[in-house]
């Protein structure tokens, strides 16, 4: 669904995709303001986005603004995805490639041993 079909609407959690990823850093609708606001309000409890940074904060239409709001997260982004074993809180990784999933995270767990008590 796209940030435009999401006005008047809100979910718990809220994955974007930012996909603009070019040379030429151009990113289309998404340099409009109202754009971002909807897709930072639609979220009640999480907001994950997933994307190319450095296209938006280049980018010549828009990226001003791109560029103030990744300034006020930085310190919640990641260069991959943080992950946590439920059963082994210690166990932590950040991920950054699909093979990586399966040897940090077999079976949705980590690769410590898991007993049952």
């Amino acid at each position: 669904m796209s940030a435009d079909n999401y006005q008047g609407e809100e979910s718990d959690i809220v994955i974007a995709s930012l996909t603009r990823s070019n040379a030429d850093n151009d990113i289309g609708f998404m340099m409009a303001p109202e754009r971002l606001n909807v897709l930072l309000s639609r979220a009640r409890n999480g907001l994950i986005m997933i994307g190319n940074s450095t296209t938006f904060t280049k980018s010549k239409k828009g990226g001003a603004l791109w560029k103030i709001f990744f300034a006020h997260i930085q310190r919640h982004v990641y260069e991959g995805f943080p992950v946590k074993c439920e059963q082994h809180p210690q166990c932590k990784a950040l991920l950054s490639s699909e093979v990586q999933f399966e040897q940090h995270c077999p079976d949705g767990g980590c690769a410590e041993p898991w007993y049952v008590s």
